[in-house]
């Protein structure tokens, strides 16, 4: 593997380590609230909570209250892992496309499209002082040039056209339809579109109405979905001796 995948890998088991502990923690304190429910208390004290620390859980310890109250943080607990698998993606394919500059600094040139941002200016040269601060500059440009595509599909498309890599289209098409979601939780508040519903050809993702089911089993899938595609491109670039494995 290459360096980028093994960190990107190391942050995606802490993201599941972090989803399935908080997943099974909210799990444990609802059916101790359930257990309890119509006790006379709220849900803070319901949960042995030190007086005065999580005001915000001042609600009566009833059956609606304890409902909406866990379906909420379920909800938000699944959307921030999705969203922050987005960024681990993102870094993965922002370290890797470092890796491939360094590895073969005239490989990834001709990605950069915008002619300014192919010169360095004498005075940006002496600043960055070294060979390998070069690099990572001329690589940042190269990833902000992949970026202007607005689209992370195209982005994809652009990395595998550019490298020559070959990935199975079940995979990448699989990882692309999850990444999606990080986008319609920002922006359409996790209600899918037309868009979506034509990438989700199998009715793979569960929604109820035009709303997401924001379930673990979305978030774990994707996490799959995702990690797949990355080692899929890790193993390809090694393969086709494009980057170093460590």
């Amino acid at each position: 593997m290459t360096k980028s995948f093994q960190i990107f890998d190391g942050k995606i088991r802490s993201l599941k380590q972090h989803l399935q502990l908080i997943d099974l923690s909210l799990t444990l304190a609802c059916k101790c609230c359930n257990k309890e429910k119509d006790n006379g208390k709220n849900i803070a004290t319901t949960l042995h909570a030190v007086s005065g620390t999580h005001l915000q859980l001042n609600i009566p310890n009833k059956t609606t209250d304890i409902k909406r109250t866990f379906a909420y943080s379920r909800r938000k607990l699944n959307e921030q892992a999705i969203i922050e698998l987005y960024r681990l993606f993102s870094d993965y394919i922002s370290n890797i496309v470092s890796e491939l500059f360094k590895n073969n600094p005239y490989q990834l040139f001709g990605a950069i499209t915008d002619k300014n941002e192919r010169a360095l200016f004498y005075h940006e040269i002496i600043q960055l002082s070294s060979y390998d601060a070069i690099i990572e500059e001329i690589s940042k440009r190269i990833y902000r040039s992949f970026e202007k595509q607005r689209s992370t599909p195209k982005l994809l498309e652009k990395i595998i056209s550019t490298t020559k890599v070959s990935i199975s289209n079940e995979i990448k098409q699989d990882a692309l339809l999850y990444l999606e979601i990080r986008y319609l939780i920002i922006h359409n508040n996790s209600n899918v579109d037309e868009k979506f519903k034509r990438m989700d050809k199998d009715n793979k993702i569960h929604i109820t109405g035009k709303k997401l089911n924001m379930t673990y089993d979305l978030a774990n899938a994707s996490m799959n979905a995702v990690f797949k595609l990355c080692k899929s491109i890790d193993d390809q670039l090694i393969h086709r001796t494009l980057v170093s494995t460590l």
